[in-house]
């Protein structure tokens, strides 16, 4: 029996609102584009993030440099060599579901085999001069544009890993280039948060790749106002640990007030275009199932307490293992552990203790009294849970139980509870779980 006690008389202080998404909210047709827009609406998203926007929406020139302003041998003074309108509406669509956004300049993964736009950019300053007007036209209105003061503007995207999909360059060129371009944009853009890199290997925090990265950045006195890295795991003990490691090499370099963003996560037990089609299907299965929601449930759980200011899941899009949602608009499992998560940001954080490693608990307090509780058992070894609720002054006549799964549909367990010496007891069987409770005061 795996047993945890929430505390309704204990404050924790307040909830992280830190659930973001990269890319969501698609251009592609105005029914699909409202239905997903009404589900992350629900989400209270607070950040989305801007990448491989051109690889979920075909045919679309959006959001990456080269697709801005694709002739680069073009003025960049003149608005006529920009194409915005994409993006235009891109924004307007992501905006429209009440999120933030932070632009990553640059280009998306390149997966057709050329990788046309990934080389260091011939003439820095000329790419800077091209990012400003980009930065321009969303803030400043420039080129019949708009005043959406985006506070966010990261640097490119896994240049650690120096594949030509993505980085044509060396690690050095790449950091040379990074603090020459923050130190002209934040020269320009005082106000805006610069950073970057969303590092690959963040996870090999013994290597060189991470410290060389700081070093450089600190020796050419270039702003860091956000430092982001990627992470897609099994394992969420190891994604809730790198945080506090990334906090402790930002602080020795320095940067002291850099936040951190994890700006690419998944629950990933594999790669599977390495190991076989059918091997492929079930991960493609296994990231968008109950396992994958018991793991975000965990890994954003436990990052109340840990030393990250935001986190985009990969992705907030349709189709594949990496959406939220089916080809079809459907919510896959890990919605609704978003939505559990939703559901606590406005309450009162209550204590709230576990005895067990695998399991994971947050609770909140409303102004009536009544109690919110987030459970997820990530791949536990038990065949049957039994959960315990320990609440202050918790009896049969006081509360209703109300229990919704990661399928979203709520039932009321009256007849499945018990009471053993003031605890309540309900029991469940699952390999992993994420479950929201709702008790009412009666």
């Amino acid at each position: 029996m795996i047993r945890f006690d929430v505390f309704a008389g204990r404050p924790a202080g307040k909830f992280k609102k830190i659930h973001g998404m990269n890319l969501a909210a698609p251009i592609n047709t105005a029914r699909r584009c409202k239905a997903i827009s009404e589900y992350l609406r629900n989400l209270n998203v607070p950040q989305t993030r801007m990448h491989d926007c051109p690889l979920n929406n075909p045919g679309k020139m959006l959001v990456d440099i080269p697709c801005i302003f694709p002739l680069e041998h073009a003025d960049p003074q003149q608005a006529e060599n920009y194409l915005f309108a994409d993006t235009d509406d891109y924004f307007a669509n992501t905006l429209g579901y009440g999120t933030t956004i932070m632009y990553r300049l640059g280009t998306s993964i390149d997966h057709s085999g050329f990788a046309h736009h990934t080389a260091p950019p011939a003439d820095p300053a000329k790419w800077v001069e091209i990012a400003s007007h980009i930065i321009d036209h969303y803030n400043h209105g420039w080129a019949d544009g708009f005043h959406y003061d985006i506070k966010y503007w990261e640097i490119w995207n896994e240049a650690d890993t120096e594949l030509p999909i993505l980085w044509k360059g060396t690690w050095k060129q790449f950091i040379d280039f990074y603090c020459f371009a923050a130190k002209a944009l934040k020269a320009r853009f005082p106000d805006l948060k610069i950073g970057g890199p969303s590092m690959a290997k963040i996870t090999a925090l013994n290597g060189s790749a991470f410290p060389d990265f700081l070093k450089g950045c600190r020796e050419q006195q270039a702003p860091l106002d956000f430092f982001t890295y990627h992470q897609y795991s099994d394992k969420p003990e190891k994604v809730i640990a790198a945080p506090a490691q990334i906090r402790a090499a930002l602080n020795e370099h320095g940067f002291t007030q850099t936040e951190i963003h994890l700006s690419e996560w998944h629950y990933h037990c594999g790669w599977g275009s390495q190991c076989g089609l059918e091997r492929e299907k079930f991960l493609q299965q296994e990231m968008v199932g109950p396992h994958s929601a018991a793991y975000l449930t965990a890994v954003l759980s436990r990052f109340q307490d840990e030393p990250v200011d935001m986190t985009h899941y990969y992705t907030g899009s349709t189709g594949g293992g990496y959406s939220l949602f089916s080809n079809y608009c459907e919510p896959h499992c890990g919605y609704y552990a978003f939505d559990f998560l939703n559901r606590l940001m406005e309450l009162e954080r209550v204590g709230a203790e576990t005895d067990s490693p695998d399991t994971t608990i947050l609770a909140g307090k409303a102004a009536d009294g009544s109690l919110k509780i987030l459970v997820s058992c990530f791949k536990t070894a038990q065949d049957d849970l039994a959960f315990s609720l320990g609440a202050d002054d918790i009896s049969a006549k006081q509360w209703k139980l109300t229990v919704v799964d990661v399928d979203g549909v709520k039932r009321e367990l009256t007849s499945e509870i018990r009471f053993e010496e003031n605890r309540l007891i309900f029991e469940k069987a699952s390999g992993s779980m994420t479950v929201f409770l709702e008790l009412d005061p009666q």
